[in-house]
């Protein structure tokens, strides 16, 4: 018979291991934490006696460099706002007007953020560029919605004007050779011929004091998020490891696979271990015992020994007991069962697999009994 692992083995396995699960969720969720605190406590303040503008390069040109590589779900939301803070000054804008085919005004800028970030945009971009696209598209391209009225400003924004300009003058072919199809079908008027360098006015930025700092409530939000990830992570990772302890340990486990042969009957009694450990014992003994007229053969690891000798004493005389199928004497006329018994992470793998193979070369019915 097929020897399935059935929920309750897994169910044991995970309850024999969970020490190393546990721990694992709560070093990575640790860990998460302290990245959210350290990310937050290193954003740069800028000095008091700076311009408007300086204070919003909040970071260098090589950590701009370096976190235009990430993909936009590593950020966090301090890092965000350090990128678009950092881009701003290095932007180009351009101002059109789009409607439906109705004259009415396309006031969705959701939608209008999609048609410009979709794949085949990026795509275009890209080949026009010659190179990947840094930062992310949705850094790179920044969309405005001016009052609902249909008017939208695209900014382009890359690590230096003249990057930006070029970016801005490809969205600009697109448009025009309209490589972005889900506005084919739509009227777009450019109020701007011709990319402007974006000027803007930071006096907003400073009065909402987001001048840099550590924002409580952006903290705490950012460390439920990296605290829900750290958990996540640390499960799967636990697991990981759980399972390789698995394949290291020499003891058997509640997911070991005990069938050889279409015949073996495998009797599982682990699940009464936590009830009744009286009710597994004597339903072990019924298991080995029954039926009464044959002779019967079981094989133990001597290490188990001590949890078997209530047991021992309680089997009928036709059951002899032995340590290794080479102990049973040459003489013996015939067996007609033999029944391996095992105990839940203390027998022996290596001394479970050598009985089989010995076993192999006879044509005795074999039952497994776990305890």
């Amino acid at each position: 018979m097929k020897d399935e692992i059935k929920f309750r083995d897994l169910l044991q396995f995970l309850i024999h291991n969970k020490k190393i699960i546990i721990s694992t969720i709560i070093v990575t969720t640790l860990a998460a934490i302290s990245f959210v605190i350290y990310d937050h406590l290193t954003v740069e303040e800028p000095s008091p006696n700076t311009s408007s503008i300086e204070r919003a390069n909040l970071i260098s040109e090589e950590r701009f460099e370096e976190m235009s590589e990430w993909p936009l779900e590593f950020f966090t939301e301090p890092q965000i706002r350090q990128m678009q803070e950092y881009l701003l000054p290095h932007a180009y804008k351009l101002s059109i007007y789009v409607e439906h085919e109705n004259h009415e005004p396309v006031a969705n800028t959701t939608f209008m953020r999609e048609v410009f970030r979709n794949v085949k945009v990026l795509e275009y971009i890209e080949s026009e560029l010659g190179e990947e696209l840094t930062p992310a598209i949705e850094f790179a391209v920044h969309i405005e919605n001016i009052g609902n009225s249909g008017i939208y400003e695209l900014h382009f924004q890359r690590g230096s004007l003249e990057e930006s300009l070029e970016l801005g003058y490809i969205v600009m072919d697109a448009i025009d050779q309209g490589v972005i199809p889900v506005i084919n079908h739509k009227n777009i008027y450019y109020i701007d011929q011709e990319p402007q360098v974006l000027v803007r006015d930071f006096t907003d930025y400073e009065l909402n004091g987001a001048t840099g700092g550590l924002s409580l409530r952006q903290l705490a939000r950012d460390g439920v998020i990296f605290s829900i990830i750290g958990v996540g992570a640390g499960l799967i990772l636990g697991l990981l490891i759980a399972l390789l302890n698995l394949a290291a340990d020499n003891r058997i486990s509640a997911l070991f696979d005990y069938a050889r042969e279409e015949s073996d009957k495998i009797v599982k009694l682990t699940h009464l271990y936590s009830k009744d450990h009286n009710q597994m014992l004597e339903e072990a003994k019924i298991n080995i015992n029954i039926p009464y007229r044959q002779k019967k053969i079981v094989l133990y690891d001597r290490v188990t020994e001590h949890h078997f000798e209530s047991l021992f004493k309680t089997l009928s005389e036709n059951v002899v007991k032995y340590t290794n199928f080479t102990d049973i004497p040459s003489e013996t006329d015939t067996i007609d069962e033999v029944i391996i018994l095992t105990k839940l992470r203390e027998t022996n793998k290596k001394w479970y697999e050598n009985q089989r193979v010995q076993l192999k070369g006879y044509s005795i019915p074999v039952k497994v009994i776990q305890l």
